[in-house]
């Protein structure tokens, strides 16, 4: 078996007297698509929060490509190989889509982010691979039409493609994805699909919250499922919706 491109072991996170996240172990392999699913308060968003440097943890460890990280700040987990979207739409509304796009993928380079997105101090060799990559995301995300539009004008939709967009020009090794499909219609939710599965073609692991189960069940090659801060199941699609403790903990018999 390869080794995960993340690995999470005994991690803990506590606020105080309440346990979050308690003794969570799971791993995401090389080009996978983990769906983490369970009820409101199950230690979802806290896991994520974690796993980006958000949130500090309080114990265990966090292995990103065979590197200890639980301690890193969050900007030197993005330079390892994590990056991540949020619930809530992150954008710049005066920059193009085209340059929010850049400026992600500026995180990782030698010169200056902002400058090099405005042209000053940059590096011709990797603004060149830069410009390809952007080229690229900009046309399996769907936003090549509107790549010179204002942030600030363009659609809720169209934003949430644009923070994935904006993790994915940093080259990561894994993209954490938290709630992508909140506030989409059927057909964008659809076309969210066909993007993780993108991704994950190109060779980028994902991890992906999400509470809309068709989308999570088609999405996913394994699902880790959480119940008040401990995992309670993990296999398959086909596996958790037929885990007797999954389906009373938060699928329920209708699944």
């Amino acid at each position: 078996m390869t080794t995960p491109v993340l690995k999470v072991e005994q991690l803990c996170k506590s606020f105080g007297g309440v346990h979050a996240i308690s003794d969570l172990s799971f791993e995401v392999r090389d080009a996978e698509i983990l769906g983490l699913i369970g009820p409101n308060g199950s230690g979802k968003s806290t896991t994520v929060n974690c796993l980006a440097g958000v949130l500090p943890v309080t114990s265990g460890a966090i292995t990103l490509g065979g590197q200890r990280i639980e301690t890193l700040p969050e900007y030197e987990r993005v330079a390892c190989g994590m990056t991540r979207t949020f619930q809530t739409a992150s954008t710049f509304p005066e920059f193009t889509v085209r340059d929010q796009i850049m400026l992600g993928g500026n995180v990782t380079r030698t010169s200056h982010p902002i400058s090099s997105v405005f042209g000053i101090g940059r590096h011709r060799g990797e603004d060149e691979v830069l410009a390809r990559r952007v080229a690229h995301i900009l046309d399996i995300t769907g936003l090549a039409q509107i790549a010179g539009a204002r942030v600030g004008t363009i659609s809720s939709a169209q934003q949430r493609f644009l923070m994935i967009a904006t993790a994915l020009a940093a080259d990561p090794k894994v993209i954490l994805l938290d709630e992508p499909a909140a506030g989409l219609v059927s057909h964008e939710r659809k076309t969210l699909t066909d993007l993780i599965k993108s991704i994950r073609d190109m060779g980028v692991s994902v991890l992906v919250i999400e509470h809309h189960m068709a989308l999570i069940m088609e999405v996913s090659d394994r699902i880790c499922v959480l119940n008040f801060g401990s995992k309670i199941a993990e296999g398959t699609p086909q596996d958790i919706r037929n885990d007797r403790a999954v389906i009373d903990a938060y699928l329920g018999e209708a699944a």
